[in-house]
């Protein structure tokens, strides 16, 4: 801290909340008690604090007090009713000289820095990660219930997975700000960054779980059950589960079953168990590589060797990347075993065109789990999928063969 101060000169007084964190202090203490100690939810006074040495401090702010401390000028800082926190910060910010209790006017000179919101908050929603509810669709094409009413209906279930899915990566991320704050990549989110206010947080959530459950209820009575337990098993997942060893993985698998069994009760469409075996296998097989990639880029650095918030080391990257082949193989024999069935024999003209499904998708199992070993893959097999040519062009090559068996 600088102690030498130019004789006369007006300190620079800032205050913790509105000045240095954008007004997003009291958000900051209380999701931090419901990520470590929801005892302390509504108790800031003696909750965990958010890790000051990565808190988003406002850079203009930031810039004024090294050029007060740079004039000779003292900067004291307001605690804003939060001695602990304020102590805290200016441990960690060299630029403070002193901490004093209470709340101060607004310092003369200081405009905390504004972005665009509207911007960042679509960013929060993570639009990209819609694609995952495509998988509503699949009981349609398995019963090839191609009609209008239940393609609306499928697409209206699409819709309510997508806010419902969005509303959680809203409070995912809330209650994630430290970890993401230590992750290479997740601390430019958002919330994480502070380009996007924490007190836009729960609004958005809540307005997004409504929107969600609103067309459910719309669409299928059914539905509506169905994207409760899967808000319930999500919410518990970013809360809980994704730090527990293996079920994390099994969750993961679940979650995206639940979109299958959510576009069948949307339609009216009972799912088959062949479908619902080979989603099961298919989706850990994802997850297990999901985590191998956080693995393999932990490996790769130096540090602590054990992924924030997870229950896995690097050492764990041999049975990872087991289980990833293990179930992706697996799933295939499961297709292959239900293309034996009359059922297929019946549905399809030229059924042993579905063969090829099989083979392809082989092949991309040992590949992606060959490219996570390798590093190559991004942390979601789905933003992967989406961005890799190969994968492109697999997918083309499946929807080839089906419409081959479909109409040869």
């Amino acid at each position: 801290m600088n102690t030498t101060f130019r004789p006369g000169a007006e300190a620079l007084v800032i205050d913790l909340d509105r000045d240095l964190l954008r007004g997003n202090l009291g958000a900051e203490m209380f999701w931090a008690a419901a990520a470590h100690d929801w005892r302390h939810l509504f108790q800031n006074a003696r909750g965990p604090l958010p890790d000051a040495r990565r808190l988003p401090y406002d850079p203009a702010t930031l810039t004024a007090c090294i050029a007060a401390q740079e004039a000779g000028r003292e900067v004291v800082l307001a605690d804003s009713g939060r001695p602990r926190m304020a102590a805290a910060v200016a441990e960690h910010l060299s630029v403070v000289s002193r901490v004093v209790p209470g709340r101060t006017p607004k310092a003369e000179g200081i405009t905390p820095t504004r972005g665009p919101v509207v911007g960042e908050l679509v960013r929060q929603l993570r639009p990209h990660q819609w694609v995952k509810n495509v998988l509503v669709f699949l009981p349609l094409v398995a019963a090839h219930a191609f009609g209008y009413e239940p393609l609306i209906n499928a697409f209206l279930a699409f819709i309510a997975f997508g806010l419902t899915a969005s509303a959680v990566y809203v409070l995912n991320d809330l209650a994630d700000l430290d970890a993401d704050r230590r992750h290479r990549t997740k601390r430019d989110r958002p919330f994480a960054s502070g380009r996007l206010p924490l007190r836009y947080g729960a609004p958005v959530f809540a307005a997004l779980l409504i929107a969600g459950f609103a067309v459910a209820f719309s669409t299928n009575p059914p539905l509506v059950f169905v994207l409760a337990g899967y808000f319930v098993l999500t919410t518990a997942y970013s809360m809980r589960l994704k730090g527990m060893l293996a079920l994390d993985i099994v969750v993961l698998a679940m979650l995206y079953t639940m979109r299958i069994v959510a576009g069948a009760a949307a339609t009216g469409i009972n799912p088959s168990v062949w479908l619902l075996s080979f989603s099961i296998f298919l989706f850990l097989s994802l997850a297990a590589v999901k985590r191998l990639a956080e693995l393999v880029e932990l490996d790769a650095k130096s540090g602590p060797k054990g992924a924030a918030g997870r229950a896995y080391t690097v050492e764990d990257r041999p049975i990872i990347a087991m289980i990833a082949t293990t179930s992706g193989f697996i799933a295939v024999l499961v297709l292959a075993l239900y293309l034996d069935t009359p059922e297929v024999r019946a549905q399809y003209a030229e059924p042993m065109a579905l063969w090829g499904i099989g083979l392809i998708l082989l092949f991309w199992v040992s590949r992606i789990v060959l490219l996570a070993h390798r590093g190559l893959v991004n942390e979601d097999p789905v933003v992967f999928a989406l961005t890799d040519r190969m994968s492109r062009i697999v997918g083309l090559a499946m929807a080839a063969l089906f419409v081959v068996a479909l109409i040869a």
